[in-house]
């Protein structure tokens, strides 16, 4: 929390003159061998500042090793910038992880947040961290490239955005953070201070998007010069490779304008071979000014394919519409998302320049999905086949590497939009890593590793890897799963697929079950001759064991044909309260011998919660097939009618009337994608009936605080008076009938401030004198149900010292002490008075100084100019020790 403190007085006796120079820069890199990189050097300095332009840049490569590198490009651009370039090459000893760095004298004078007012004092340094990699396994690791420059201007008290754009060469995922910038290796710059605690407050807050890169500075108080540092953090597999600390500078400037207008797409996913064509369109809030739109990114930084913008760079009236069109190959195909940055200016301050603001579209190019995959049992072993040619089976650089197979037992419903791909997470195993066998028409797999009496269900991945020297595959890329094929090596175990309930009752209800028997070519009936026995067996919810069911039993002197099924319906069950599990075994020869059995399989079970004018549904099952729909009935004058549908196990019923009863069941529609056996399976749940009720706490209340410290310009806060003014709103339509308004000092153990407030406002006055605590609030609706608490918003001293120059200790009642003009929440001061030979005539700790031109002897001191320097202490934050300012200035000291 950073204090202002104004006082009038000549900054100081002595002073130096320093060559202002860096405002910006990064370091970047490609590894051009396994051992050797070259750099790129990026800095942006003052182009007026002759005397400390570099034509060289002294570099520490992070091995004990130093060299002066040349810049190899040196462009001016408007508003004192230049932006210098320097290039070298280095061979390192061994592969190991390295720092390379450099550090100028000088950074530019009078940032604000950088030991303000002495900027140019400290130096200026940047660095990059990176690990050669073993590139036979692991492939070269080159740094991303920063694509948007490291300088911007934003306008006093508008929202500022700015995005490096970082796109990596590799496909290495990255990720940002905002960090401290450095004057040295480990060594922050001193008296940092992030842009929003410069006049800190609601209206005064920076956000970083770890995923986007997306800085946002809502809004600049105080117009100046700023620096931030954004790390830049590179992964590969999950592990850090590389960090880049990318040092940029914001000028805000006062200005009567608002930014222009972006509309377009935030996020898209494409299969790789489409043709994106997405319109962005510009405005401006501003009459008579042109807006250019610009737009960079990984797409326009391809060899292969680059994307385009049309009308790009053209100030024109607004608004207009530009287009972005990227024709997508299969090499492009990439688990990390692309991203453009698209950035539309004004020309407010010349005809080129002005206020920015920016959009960022992230597309993530997908590989296609192979395509129609089949499967045919043989004997002992199961073969599988899908088309050739495949969609993106031709790549620069092998890029395709070929397909892998997976499998897993049941079949299972995966993500099939278009951002999908891969098949972590679905229970799959991968079974052949790598594939491109085929027999000229078909590729294809055979899986000799099954068994019988277990569904296998298939998919294929394309796979896609960047190549090593050593045609090692790193950064591995998965296409969109194939369809799913599942099959049987051999069926000869009955199957169940019906468990419906066809009537809900305590006692009487009851439950449909049928399936379906062994297939005739998967049972040696010779050796397992007839008669058969089906017998079906139970487990209730609240039981542990199947029991068998009496009465249910099948017989059959011969086998017969394979799409005979079985029916049966258990009577006399609690399906109002109960689920019920079924199991089908099949007995051969002699009746006793269990010769297979099916696997279990349950009824829906379906749970109405009522709530405030709606009903939420939630329903559970156990089956071997694979339920993908679910349709949801709702008994309206008697009859029951279809209500909704849903893939997920829950519905919500909206806009009932609180009290009425309401009655639903849910049918499901499911199949075990096997080619002989019927689909879909539909069963249905019991009949369950919920009234809904106002049980739902009212929304949280939205809490915002103001005092002397934090206010705008229509806030009615009295400056001269120390009290929070609290006010709060409703982000919903609910009635409350009052508010519960609670408080901390140290933002914990709260305790009941005020109660049966019926306004949305309170006024507290602090028994300390500080404003300093912490609040939240709370709605009460007519019926008594308290909301969950808003966010807690805390209030800070904003200390405040200001100094005069002058007092005259003449006893005539005027002027007579020095002291502060403003005293406000200092906790003490080490003030001290030196004569102009230096010596120490008077010192104290008491923040009101009351200094009566007195010596420390208590000796009066002859009229004179006196000098003194203060050092002021005040409390911060919690958790944030004390912080402190040190004031230097002159005392005019006058009978």
């Amino acid at each position: 929390m950073r204090i202002y403190l104004v006082v009038f007085f000549m900054l100081c006796l002595f002073s130096r003159i320093f060559a202002t120079h860096n405002r910006s820069g990064e370091i970047t890199y490609v590894q051009l061998d396994a051992l050797t990189i070259k750099i790129t050097v990026t800095t942006y300095t003052k182009t007026s500042s002759t005397s400390a332009d570099r034509d060289s840049l002294l570099v520490s490569w992070g091995d004990g090793s130093t060299q002066f590198v040349h810049r190899v490009s040196a462009i001016p651009l408007p508003n004192d910038i230049k932006v210098n370039k320097y290039e070298a090459v280095h061979t390192y000893p061994g592969k190991a992880t390295y720092t390379v760095s450099f550090a100028d004298p000088n950074r530019i004078a009078s940032i604000l947040n950088v030991n303000w007012p002495n900027s140019v004092e400290v130096p200026f340094f940047l660095e990059t961290t990176f690990t050669l990699l073993d590139s036979q396994f692991q492939g070269l690791n080159n740094s991303a490239i920063l694509l948007q420059p490291p300088i911007d201007f934003a306008c006093l008290g508008h929202r500022f955005v700015h995005n490096p754009n970082a796109y990596d060469l590799d496909g290495d995922s990255l990720a940002y953070e905002l960090t401290i910038p450095l004057m040295a290796e480990n060594e922050e710059v001193p008296d940092y201070k992030f842009p929003d605690k410069i006049f800190p407050g609601g209206n005064n807050k920076i956000s970083l998007n770890p995923i986007t890169g997306e800085f946002v500075w809502d809004s600049p108080q105080e117009q100046g010069e700023y620096n931030i540092a954004i790390l830049i953090k590179e992964y590969r597999k999950g592990v850090l490779i590389n960090t880049i600390i990318r040092d940029m500078q914001i000028l805000v400037l006062p200005c009567d304008n608002s930014p222009p207008k972006i509309e377009t797409e935030k996020e898209i996913c494409v299969i790789a071979g489409s043709l994106i064509q997405i319109p962005v369109n510009v405005d401006d809030p501003n009459s008579g000014q042109k807006v250019g739109l610009f737009a960079s990114g990984g797409p326009f930084a391809l060899n292969d394919s680059p994307a385009i913008l049309s009308n790009a760079g053209q100030f024109q009236n607004p608004a207009y519409q530009s287009e972005f069109s990227w024709q997508t190959t299969c090499n492009h195909i990439s688990d990390q998302y692309y991203q453009v940055v698209f950035r539309a200016v004004d020309n407010y301050l010349n005809d080129t320049f002005g206020l920015a603001t920016l959009k960022t579209l992230r597309i993530k190019v997908v590989g296609p999905a192979p395509q129609n995959l089949t499967a045919e049992s043989k004997d002992d072993h199961i073969i599988l086949n899908w088309d050739l040619p495949y969609a993106c089976e031709i790549t620069e650089n092998e890029y395709f590497r070929g397909f892998s197979v997976w499998r897993k037992e049941n079949s299972q419903a995966i993500d099939s939009s278009e951002c999908a791909s891969g098949l972590d997470g679905y229970g799959y195993k991968k079974i052949k890593f790598s594939t491109k066998e085929n027999d000229g028409t078909h590729y294809f797999y055979e899986d000799y590793n099954v068994e019988p009496r277990v569904e296998y269900c298939y998919r294929v991945l394309a796979e896609f890897a960047k190549t090593s020297s050593t045609g090692q595959p790193f950064n591995k890329v998965e296409s969109k799963a194939s369809n799913e094929f599942c099959i049987l090596l051999k069926q000869d175990f009955p199957m169940i697929t019906e468990v419906s309930v066809a009537t809900t009752d305590y006692a009487n209800g009851q439950i449909d079950i049928s399936y379906i028997k062994p297939f005739p070519d998967d049972l040696d009936t010779l050796e397992h001759p007839a008669p058969y026995l089906y017998e079906v067996w139970r487990k209730a919810q609240n039981e542990t064991d199947f029991n068998l069911v009496p009465g249910a039993n099948q017989f059959s002197s011969e086998f017969g044909s394979y799409d005979e099924s079985f029916n049966y319906s258990d009577i006399g069950l609690n399906t109002k309260e109960l689920q019920y599990e079924y199991e089908i075994r099949f007995y051969s020869n002699n009746l006793t011998q269990e010769y297979s059995k099916s696997k279990p399989a349950s009824s829906i079970y379906l749970t109405a919660i009522p709530s405030d004018q709606k009903i939420m549904l939630e329903w559970n099952e156990i089956t071997p097939w694979n339920n993908y729909n679910y349709e949801i009935y709702r008994q309206d004058s008697g009859i029951f009618s279809l209500l909704g549908e849903s893939e997920k196990n829950n519905f919500v019923d909206e806009n009932l009337e609180n009290g009425k009863e309401y009655c639903y069941y849910v049918k499901s529609a499911g199949s075990y994608n096997l080619n002989r056996l019927p689909a879909p399976l539909y069963n249905d749940s019991q009949i369950t009936c919920a009234s809904p009720s106002d049980n739902v706490a009212p929304c949280s209340p939205i809490l915002s605080l103001m005092n002397l410290c934090e206010k705008d310009e229509s806030s009615p806060i009295d400056t001269t008076s120390i009290y929070n003014f609290l006010k709060w709103d409703l982000d919903c339509a609910e009635t409350m009938v009052s508010y519960k308004l609670y408080f901390a000092k140290d933002s914990s153990n709260f305790s009941l401030l005020a109660t049966d407030i019926n306004i949305k406002e309170y006024i507290h006055y602090p028994q300390d004198g500080s404003l300093s605590g912490c609040y939240y609030v709370t709605a009460i609706d007519s019926i008594g149900n308290e909301s969950a608490s808003s966010d807690i918003v805390c209030a800070f001293n904003c200390p405040l010292y200001e100094l005069p120059n002058t007092f005259t200790p003449n006893g005539d009642g005027f002027n007579d002490l020095f002291v502060p003009r403003l005293n406000r929440f200092i906790a003490k001061v080490d003030f001290k008075v030196y004569n102009q030979w230096g010596n120490l005539v008077f010192e104290t700790t008491d923040p009101n100084l009351n200094w009566n031109g007195h010596d420390l002897k208590g000796n009066k001191l002859p009229d004179d100019v006196y000098y003194y320097t203060c050092r002021v202490y005040y409390d911060t934050i919690e958790g944030i020790e004390n912080s402190e300012d040190l004031l230097r200035g002159h005392i005019n000291m006058i009978e």
